[in-house]
């Protein structure tokens, strides 16, 4: 797993905007075309992928050169987040935060003592080189990117406090679970559902936290980018070859 060399967390305090994609599959291929093309990051996702613990070490291994491995853990489990984080993960993606303590206690899972509460064991870690890496300690709490996710109405309306814990880096809006939620799926509800999240953003740049999301509800990627959001996640793996495969058979049958 390579090291961090520039931090996705800086390019966010400059203003920045970060991009990637999501990884469902336990294929390190993905992994290495992302770092192959330059993408900014990719989510390896413990949630709703076919990805476990133990699919971890191979996938990260695929990662090189300035992209970055974040991790969607599925819950907010402080023992989960640190032996994600021990294998090499840059980041942690957090989803269903109901409240502020949870968010801290999550975000200070992450980071090692005095900044949070991540256990020492260096020399038996894959993500400290196995303990050749002197440096790591300082730089993985410098640069360790942890990521809150909202989706929820409760969520919402705690985003600002949630966003400015020191430990917390970005809040990310999850609009499908915050559509069912917020009682506003289908395309009938998009004006209504965008009205609801630009609350949430325009807050949230008011005190300069960053935001992430998927393009949802009719926006493309320059959309969000105008409106403010600093990380944008656009597609997977599985998707791009389903997308792939039906013009493949369009192809295929045509005349």
């Amino acid at each position: 797993m390579h090291s961090i060399t520039t931090s996705l967390k800086s390019k966010l305090k400059q203003g920045k905007s970060i991009g990637g994609a999501w990884m469902m599959t336990v294929n390190p291929a993905f992994a290495e075309i992302a770092s192959a093309i330059g993408l900014d990051f990719v989510i390896v996702d413990m949630e709703h992928g076919a990805i476990g613990l133990a699919d971890l070490p191979g996938i990260l291994r695929g990662f090189s050169g300035e992209t970055s491995a974040l991790v969607r853990v599925p819950s907010a489990d402080p023992s989960l987040i640190a032996r994600v984080l021990d294998r090499g993960a840059h980041g942690v993606m957090v989803p269903r935060v109901e409240s502020v303590a949870t968010a801290l206690e999550v975000a200070r899972a992450a980071k090692f003592p005095p900044q949070g509460d991540r256990g020492l064991a260096l020399p038996a870690l894959k993500a400290s080189a196995y303990g050749t890496n002197p440096d790591y300690r300082n730089n993985a709490n410098r640069d360790t990117l942890v990521i809150i996710q909202v989706e929820s109405r409760n969520a919402m309306n705690l985003a600002v406090e949630i966003g400015s814990l020191p430990e917390v880096d970005l809040v990310f809006i999850g609009p499908t679970d915050l559509s069912a939620n917020l009682n506003l799926e289908g395309p009938d509800h998009f004006a209504a559902l965008n009205q609801a999240i630009d609350s949430v953003v325009a807050k949230c740049k008011a005190v300069k936290i960053p935001v992430g999301i998927i393009p949802f509800a009719g926006r493309t990627i320059p959309d969000l980018k105008q409106l403010g959001f600093q990380m944008i996640v656009a597609g997977s793996d599985v998707g791009f070859l389903r997308e792939s495969a039906v013009n493949l058979k369009k192809t295929l049958e045509a005349n």
